[in-house]
């Protein structure tokens, strides 16, 4: 048999072979059943109780941190909670797709075309070109009446004549008009695309964020907690280990907790008039809410979350480094004393290792770059010089066409107008799309992916 180990007294003895083969079997009497010999236990029973107590109250901060989650969903419906989709009559892109959508976006042409076609008086985009579309059909019905009035006003249908140019002149506009019109959607699209791959590096790096700190800032911190360590050590220090301990325990849900209403605050950054308050007193306490609220508005509440992440990957680490270094003596070398946090580091697993905490500066480099991107979007549209001309040689085009067309003799004046209602509704449709996607913060799934960064939040500190 391998050699074992005796606890007596609190010394730890290792006998020898001989020791253990010439020793002789217990006798019955004393063995266990002799219940009038008091039972005394090897270690320290304070110490297993006072662990036990410290891992308990580490397990009632993570159940707090996961009932205030849970708050925030049952929090009254404002406009910041309330999904976009569900205001939206027709499919949008302000919903995060499942299966399901796509099963439904991707059916046959005639399905797909039928279904486009009957949710035409519930668009958006109809009902704002709608107008301008009525605006030149009236005009349209105006050069009508004017060149068909020569009997009784012979002086219009006149200037109406003279004004007609060519058809072949007219379809030379076309041609610009199409490349401004496309160029800017391309452009408008592209924003759309960056803020929307912003917001998957954002929650990419909340998701690793938030599992670096539930795994080395709360599941390990269980090691040292629940070691026990020899009463005769002097250099004992338990109550200041689980002090620590247990900061570095808060400090990580903290942290959690500021990740899981990022994506909300983000969200009522880039919206109007959307108030992330409610989420920020469910979440936060009174103190830190306080801070975030009235102390941050000068820099923005994204900002402000950035830099206390900041602060507070700053405080893990030096838990970290001071819990390590509370057992060894301070020495002057600096080699020395890397050398013992190192040793202790392999001891105890709740340390923040400098790799660990790199990679922590990492994802929260990989937020403030999300958050710069959408920002430089926002304030950063396409020149405003080239929306004005395409607007204008728009508006001189749409002009003279029912002149161009009222100058042939040979259109019916009802071929007329629906030539001049259709070609309208279809190059104003494309400006007002392309408007529409230049300015990408309304048409994100954004109460989707923030309802998703928290959730995610969660399962990294449930899990």
């Amino acid at each position: 048999p391998e050699a074992t180990t005796l606890k007596s007294n609190n010394n730890i003895v290792s006998p020898s072979r001989d020791t253990l083969s010439s020793s002789t079997p217990p006798s019955p009497s004393s063995s266990p059943a002799n219940l009038d010999q008091p039972f005394e236990p090897s270690f320290n029973l304070q110490d297993v109780m006072k662990s036990r107590r410290t891992v308990s109250r580490k397990e009632q901060l993570v159940q707090q941190f996961l009932i205030d989650m849970k708050k925030i969903q049952s929090l009254p419906v404002t406009k910041l909670t309330t999904p976009c989709h569900l205001v939206c009559k027709d499919t949008s892109n302000t919903k995060t797709w499942n299966l399901e959508d796509w099963d439904r976006h991707c059916a046959t042409s005639l399905k797909r075309y039928t279904r486009h076609i009957l949710s035409w008086p519930k668009s958006s985009t109809s009902r704002s070109v709608l107008p301008t579309v009525a605006v030149v059909t009236a005009w349209s019905v105006l050069i009508l009446l004017g060149s068909n009035s020569s009997d009784s006003h012979p002086v219009i249908s006149h200037w109406i004549s003279k004004a007609s140019i060519s058809s072949g002149l007219i379809s030379t506009f076309l041609s610009p008009i199409a490349l401004l019109l496309s160029l800017r959607a391309n452009q408008a699209m592209n924003r759309l695309m960056e803020v929307r791959k912003a917001w998957g590096l954002m929650g990419r790096s909340i998701r690793s964020l938030a599992g670096l700190v539930a795994t080395y800032g709360v599941l390990a911190v269980s090691s040292p907690m629940e070691e026990i360590n020899n009463p005769d050590d002097k250099n004992n220090d338990d109550d200041k280990d689980n002090t620590q301990a247990l900061e570095m325990v808060a400090t990580s849900l903290l942290v959690g907790r500021y990740l899981a209403i990022f994506g909300w605050c983000m969200k009522a950054a880039f919206r109007r008039d959307e108030d992330d308050s409610e989420i920020i007193r469910a979440a936060l306490s009174k103190e830190e809410a306080e801070w975030l609220l009235f102390g941050a508005n000068g820099i923005g509440r994204p900002v402000a979350i950035l830099s206390r992440l900041r602060c507070l990957i700053l405080r893990l680490a030096t838990l970290s480094y001071s819990s390590s270094s509370s057992h060894y003596e301070i020495h002057t070398r600096v080699e020395e004393t890397r050398k013992q946090q190192m040793q202790q580091h392999q001891q105890h697993n709740f340390m923040l290792s400098p790799l660990i905490h790199l990679a922590l500066e990492e994802r929260l480099y990989d937020l403030e770059q999300a958050f710069g991107i959408c920002n430089r979007i926002l304030m950063s549209p396409i020149p405003p010089t080239y929306t004005r001309h395409t607007s204008r040689v728009l508006c001189l085009f749409l002009f003279l066409l029912p002149l161009a067309l009222a100058g042939m003799n040979n259109m019916a004046p009802l071929a007329l107008l629906l030539s001049v209602s259709t070609t309208t509704y279809v190059l104003v449709g494309i400006d007002e799309i392309g408007l529409e996607i230049e300015h990408p913060f309304p048409l994100l799934p954004m109460h989707g992916m923030a309802l998703a960064f928290q959730r995610n939040v969660e399962n990294q500190f449930l899990l």
